[in-house]
């Protein structure tokens, strides 16, 4: 499963984002106003690698391949590789990849990401959002006079208010947001124009702002299950929303059946408001946590479009199919490993750079993504990835993923470990034993399992490869020593970066606990200067790195694979995925 930071982060889980340069191309209107009203910025380029049919210039046209007129009618069933563990994509215990995709479809968002990897206003829901003053910081949002729930109530700054007000730990202690960047430094929110005009001012700076109010949820709605004003009334509404099927929609497309663990099955919103009216009468998403059974359902016309994580087998029999086309790229998705800091073993800051240091990232690849990515390498930062403005290895003149199981041996003697090479013991006598936790069905996952498993028997380490059925569920009850999943971001780096590095940020899973490095992400969440921000962002990463909490492995491939008359469906590698465009997805006309 990959874990997706929500749109504001896509915001929440999730990976990487673009650098902050790349969301700060916006023009400039008289009195100083900064207006991001159709501006889509300069970001990170993606790095696709080959593609075919349809899909085969996505490389170098990532927003426009399989661009084609559509017909009227029709149905896409669209896989899904995980189940969905609630349905409230705000909280950090349903924030997940899959569940994302889901809700593109249903959530009014400010921004958005593109494929190219750049921010984009939601013109659908949003006339404008500028920031109208830099002290304090202040940002108007101006909603579309037509925007409505699928209810008929309108789409106004009540929504706004309870994102604001759900993700703000202050105000709903209980809520357990996704994210709350952002949300914490808002000092006020006022609605005018019959709430049509949003306006926030904020306590500082928040460099990210674009990120904010992402997958935003029906206020009316919530209202009715528990009192906005108060925080128990906000915990009550966050919790009735992740355990009830949405019946609600402020987008394309809305929910009519759920089977659970099964599918998904969503048709037009008849009260849609935006630009491009449907054209499928159903979009189908059908969970297939078995990844060797979704090519046979492609293959057999069950299922028209996978988006996999992907490995050597699924893109060499897709190639074989006929009359689909495919495109495996790259984006804002990054594999990483993460040790719980709160097992009694693993606080040891010693114990954990000495098994980041024995683990060799290189041979993880040559047995995972380097049997069918060309040039797949070691990842060398926690924040930015490859082509993105900003990146700078990090990690590598740490030591760590190195393989150097001498050196790391010399740390665990000096540090008073015993059994060294043998049977590995702590001061207090503790065996070091640990279980590396994937998700069922991901033969690359578990495969890096049980090399992690080989390397650590060096340091007499054992480790036992633990197959999760939910990577959401798991994270959240933080049961788990070591664990390999995937960030999916969006285009804020900083704003990604407080959501999961930060103790209260939302997806600090690990617990990892570093006021240093939390101190310099704030100061670059503040910041406006752009060369700036990139170098408080990477004095962070140092002091991240140096806490042995989370290895970065490799930039994760995306892959896309879908039949040829499916017209205006393509790779999106950030947080929100292929749905991002849903409502043009259709049956090819000619």
């Amino acid at each position: 499963m990959r874990v997706h930071k929500t749109k504001a982060l896509v915001a929440g889980v999730a990976a990487l984002a673009l650098a902050v340069t790349a969301c700060s191309s916006t023009k400039k209107s008289s009195g100083g106003t900064t207006s991001a009203t159709n501006a889509q910025p300069n970001g990170a380029a993606t790095a696709g690698t080959k593609g075919t049919g349809n899909l085969a210039d996505c490389a170098t046209k990532p927003n426009d391949c399989n661009t084609a007129a559509v017909k009227q009618g029709g149905t896409v069933t669209y896989v899904l590789e995980k189940t969905i563990s609630g349905w409230n994509i705000n909280t950090a215990n349903s924030n997940t990849f899959e569940f994302a995709e889901v809700m593109d479809g249903l959530l009014p968002t400010a921004f958005n990401a593109s494929p190219d990897l750049k921010p984009f206003l939601n013109t659908d829901v949003l006339v404008s959002a500028e920031q109208t003053s830099a002290s304090p910081q202040t940002l108007v949002y101006k909603i579309q006079p037509g925007a409505v729930w699928s209810d008929g109530t309108p789409i106004d700054a009540s929504d706004f208010e309870y994102q604001w007000k759900t993700s703000d730990p202050a105000q709903c202690p209980d809520c357990g947001p996704a994210s709350t960047s952002g949300y914490d430094q808002v000092k006020s929110l006022t609605g005018s124009d019959n709430g049509k005009t949003v306006t926030v001012v904020m306590k500082r700076p928040f460099s990210d702002w674009k990120s904010m109010f992402g997958s935003m949820y029906p206020a009316h709605v919530a209202a009715q299950h528990g009192n906005p004003n108060t925080p128990k009334g906000l915990a009550a509404s966050t919790k009735w929303f992740d355990t009830t099927q949405p019946t609600y929609s402020g987008g394309p497309y809305m929910v009519s059946a759920a089977v659970k663990d099964t599918s998904v099955t969503e048709i037009p919103n008849p009260k849609w408001y935006g630009k491009v009216k449907p054209s499928l009468d159903k979009v189908i998403f059908r969970i297939i946590t078995d990844q060797t059974q979704e090519v046979p359902a492609l293959t057999n016309n069950e299922v028209q479009a996978i988006y996999p994580q992907p490995n050597a087998d699924i893109t060499q029999q897709v190639s074989g199919i006929q009359g689909v086309s495919s495109y495996l790229g790259k984006g804002l998705q990054w594999e990483h490993l993460d040790f719980n800091t709160t097992t009694p073993l693993l606080k040891d800051k010693v114990l954990r750079t000495a098994i980041f240091t024995a683990i060799d990232r290189k041979q993880i690849i040559a047995r995972t993504v380097g049997q069918f990515v060309p040039g797949a390498a070691p990842l060398g930062s926690h924040m930015y990835v490859p082509g993105q403005d900003g990146y700078t290895d990090n990690v590598t003149a740490s030591g760590q993923g190195s393989g150097d199981a001498t050196k790391a041996k010399s740390m665990l003697t000096s540090a008073g470990y015993t059994g060294v090479g043998s049977a590995l013991k702590n001061k207090d006598g503790k065996a070091v034993s640990i279980r590396c936790s994937y998700t069922t069905g991901n033969v690359l996952r578990q495969a890096t399992c049980q090399v992690i498993q080989t390397q650590l028997k060096a340091l007499g380490i054992t480790v036992k490869p633990t197959p999760l059925d939910s990577l959401g569920g798991t994270l959240a009850s933080g049961d788990f020593d070591l664990i390999i999943f995937a960030w999916v971001g969006t285009p804020y780096v900083v704003a990604g970066a407080q959501q999961i590095f930060k103790l209260a940020g939302g997806n600090d899973y690990g617990k990892n606990n570093d006021p240093a490095m939390e101190a310099q992400l704030d100061l670059a969440s503040q910041e406006t200067d752009a060369t700036k921000i990139k170098d408080e962002v990477n004095k962070a990463d140092v002091l991240l790195t140096a806490d042995a909490y989370n290895l970065p492995l490799f930039q994760k491939p995306t892959f896309i694979a879908t039949y040829s008359n499916i017209a205006n469906i393509r790779d999106n590698a950030t947080s929100v995925g292929p749905p991002y465009n849903i409502q043009s997805w259709g049956i090819r006309s000619s």
